[in-house]
């Protein structure tokens, strides 16, 4: 693990109108803070953390959430992958938050990063490779008065096909009256290791709002349609969330005692690599050139020099 203390860093901030982003490159490309009109949209940090997880939004890719038994399964081929957070016993959210980015270019309401990830070159039982496929991965920021869009890109930089999986991981403040509405059709039902093992119709529940303080998920939702939303009623204040394909998952988490929820738009399930590498016939999408979505699963095929990318906006607005 590599998501280590980086007591010197030094946010890169954006502004438009009344609102303002502050990203750290260097602790896994995150977003410290995002307020508007003075507000926080996202889980406010306080000063400079030391682990990127505890930031207000960090990025997911090779791959988001869990990987069954620490072991990936695909063409034939399984690896070890090491655990990824210290507080959870399975490699969970990839790689791309554990390691720095760097900049490639930024104005007052612009910014892009990069990150290159090579395999090493050996491996042992006690150190198993962090991930078997090298790529390269690029996000952008963009700034409006009133939106802020992020894209998440993964090209492939290997000569063999690979999965990959991409989304965000933001972070909400909680309040007693905190709603989350959200186009979903089924919600999968989780074993004690937050892994899915049954899938239910969500009767439009999440539709008609959950509320934020009376419900204890950390579930993976399918037939996101693309459309979420935030609402805090005694801060006259929501954010709409709104994703591009292939974001056609959602995970809402909402811990039990905590300030903040997650609301968590990303391409792939629990697991889903897993789940692809068993299907004897998975049904596949071409999305573009070089790539293709398992339909069922939410993986991501990636031939050599292929990239997939994502995009998410957030657009902060009063209650009326």
């Amino acid at each position: 693990m590599t998501d280590t203390a980086t007591p010197r860093l030094t946010p890169l901030r954006l502004a438009a109108g009344p609102a303002t982003l502050e990203l750290l490159p260097a602790l896994g490309g995150t977003i410290l803070r995002y307020d508007w009109h003075g507000v926080p949209v996202l889980r406010p940090t306080d000063g400079i953390p030391e682990q990127s997880r505890v930031t207000a939004c960090y990025p997911l890719a090779p791959y988001s959430n869990r990987i069954a038994g620490g072991r990936l399964a695909f063409g034939g081929q399984s690896w070890d992958i090491p655990r990824t957070a210290d507080n959870h016993p399975l490699p969970i959210h990839g790689l791309t938050w554990q390691r720095p980015w760097t900049v490639t270019r930024h104005d007052a309401t612009h910014a892009c990063m990069e990150q290159i990830y090579e395999v090493p070159d050996a491996r042992t039982p006690e150190a198993p490779l962090p991930w078997p496929f090298p790529f390269h991965a690029t996000q952008t920021f963009e700034l409006g008065e009133d939106f802020l869009r992020m894209t998440l890109a993964l090209r492939n930089t290997g000569s063999t096909e690979q999965p990959a999986g991409l989304g965000w991981h933001p972070y909400f403040p909680r309040t007693p009256q905190t709603r989350v509405r959200a186009q979903v059709s089924h919600m999968w039902v989780n074993d004690d290791q937050s892994l899915p093992q049954e899938l239910l119709d969500t009767g439009g529940a999440v539709g008609d709002g959950l509320p934020a303080a009376q419900v204890d998920l950390d579930n993976v939702f399918n037939g996101f349609a693309g459309q979420a939303s935030v609402a805090w009623p005694e801060r006259g204040m929501a954010v709409d969330l709104e994703a591009e394909a292939p974001l056609g998952h959602l995970v809402i988490f909402t811990p039990p005692g905590k300030p903040h929820i997650a609301v968590e738009p990303v391409s792939n399930m629990t697991d889903a690599f897993n789940r692809y590498a068993r299907d004897p016939a998975p049904e596949l999408i071409e999305l573009a050139p070089g790539v293709r979505q398992d339909r069922a699963t939410g993986t991501l095929l990636l031939a050599p020099g292929a990239q997939a990318s994502a995009t998410l906006t957030l657009r902060p607005r009063r209650l009326r």
